[in-house]
């Protein structure tokens, strides 16, 4: 949904700021902010431009530096909410970068590489997750077009088959 835009114009009414106006200009701006993180995105959706965000954060106007951090962390929020959604609908077999950064973000003091006894955390992680695609993702020798746990299961599968048919048919060993 996006922000309502106010009326054009600078804030001012005859000369002086209209206090107001100027808040329907910010809670506006503010309010497109929250929804797409984007300065720019924002400034276009709310018709304030970038120099009066930039104004009103350096002269604090009407307590806006307060309330554009509020505006980002609702944003960072979002973003942080739809990152778990997606970590919890992951396969075993997806990326792990996305689960990685939120254990970075949420755990730094294993996780994240700068932190004191990040290090043999994260190295786990990353040697078996390697380990894992290195042994998984090879290409196969006889049909390089897949991987080797590709043609494993489809090795598997005519194996499969084939024990059943011997089965229906005890006679033919051939199969």
């Amino acid at each position: 949904m996006a922000a309502k835009k106010p009326k054009r114009g600078d804030g001012k009414y005859h000369g002086k700021i209209n206090p107001e106006m100027v808040r329907a200009k910010q809670d506006a701006f503010l309010a497109a902010y929250g929804e797409c993180g984007s300065l720019r995105a924002a400034c276009e959706a709310s018709g304030v431009g970038r120099s009066t965000v930039g104004d009103w954060v350096t002269k604090d106007a009407q307590n806006f530096k307060e309330k554009y951090e509020t505006a980002k962390e609702m944003f960072r929020e979002y973003l942080q909410d739809l990152a778990v959604s997606r970590i919890k609908d992951q396969k075993p077999t997806d990326n792990p970068v996305l689960l990685i950064t939120m254990l970075n973000a949420h755990w730094p003091e294993k996780y994240r590489r700068d932190s004191q006894g990040a290090n043999s955390g994260m190295k786990e992680i990353m040697s078996e997750w390697k380990r894992w695609v290195k042994e998984n993702n090879r290409p196969s020798k006889k049909s390089p077009s897949m991987t080797e746990a590709e043609e494993a299961k489809i090795n598997a599968v005519n194996e499969v088959e084939k024990i059943l048919s011997k089965k229906r048919d005890p006679n033919d060993e051939d199969k």
